[in-house]
């Protein structure tokens, strides 16, 4: 893929859960899986990113591990650890990076952190005693017509919708909203930080501007998404992908700084900050 167009594919992407019952093209296939390689080899911790292509056909490859909530799907990506404790936020971030490319391939995607059976996913892989499963992309070409099961979930997750940007951003402390006018490009980096996709539409990133520093934080739905892996942090890494990427194809001169010193908010996880090497201001 010679052009990377991530704000356009931020823009485009959405989650699809009806899928055509057909194999994706050699060459897409091939594109893709060579961006899974180049995620595996940057990862900084014991885990991997593995194809699956499920070459059933009929109602088994419709329902095979997603209780129905995927419907027609053949391929997935899935993520697999071989340790207990595992930085969420890095896979999360990892991860949207090859939902973006799949998407500019032309490919539809779907997240699944918990609505899928993990066993029998994990039969399929042939893991290793060491090794879990903890998230899952269904990946393939959209179906025009949405199932109904599909229809029902975006409306009860109002899948289209996303917090305003007084909610999300703000400027020195929580009780004043971030003026997004008074920014040059950063204003469009933040919206493509706003329409991150996220578990459930939770959106639990949040981001305080302090002079130099975008600093991200997780701003936790109590006893949600704990079980087995931190979606949480997960969502945050995705919005991080976002925010980083948009900087990037703005060609905005930033880089992540873990600081020991970050503002303390009550009841936020600090994650991380961006460093922003030029002014903001206009």
């Amino acid at each position: 893929m010679e052009t990377m167009n991530w704000i356009q594919w931020m823009q485009d992407r959405s989650s699809v859960r009806t899928f055509e019952n057909r194999d994706v093209q050699e060459d897409t296939m091939d594109q893709l899986n060579q961006a899974i390689i180049d995620v595996n080899e940057g990862l900084s911790q014991q885990a991997y990113f593995k194809l699956i292509q499920n070459k059933s056909k009929g109602e088994k490859a419709q329902k095979l591990g997603t209780y129905g909530i995927i419907q027609g799907a053949r391929n997935f990506i899935a993520v697999i650890t071989t340790q207990d404790e595992v930085d969420a936020c890095e896979l999360g971030f990892l991860i949207e990076k090859v939902v973006l490319i799949a998407t500019g391939l032309g490919l539809g995607t779907c997240w699944l952190g918990g609505t899928f059976d993990r066993s029998s996913f994990e039969d399929h892989l042939s893991l290793k005693d060491n090794e879990k499963l903890v998230i899952l992309i269904a990946f393939g070409y959209k179906k025009i017509k949405q199932s109904m099961i599909e229809s029902t979930m975006r409306i009860m997750a109002k899948s289209n919708q996303r917090k305003p940007a007084s909610e999300l951003f703000f400027d020195g402390n929580i009780d004043k909203p971030l003026d997004l006018s008074v920014l040059s490009d950063y204003a469009k980096v933040l919206e493509m930080a706003r329409i991150a996709p996220s578990a459930s539409n939770k959106q639990p990133w949040r981001i305080v501007k302090d002079k130099e520093y975008f600093h991200f934080y997780c701003c936790r739905t109590p006893g949600y998404g704990l079980m087995n892996y931190d979606l949480q942090r997960n969502d945050v890494g995705i919005a991080m992908c976002h925010f980083e990427h948009a900087a990037m194809e703005l060609k905005l001169n930033g880089k992540w700084e873990e600081l020991k010193s970050a503002p303390s908010i009550s009841n936020w996880e600090y994650v991380n900050s961006w460093l922003v090497k030029f002014p903001i201001i206009q």
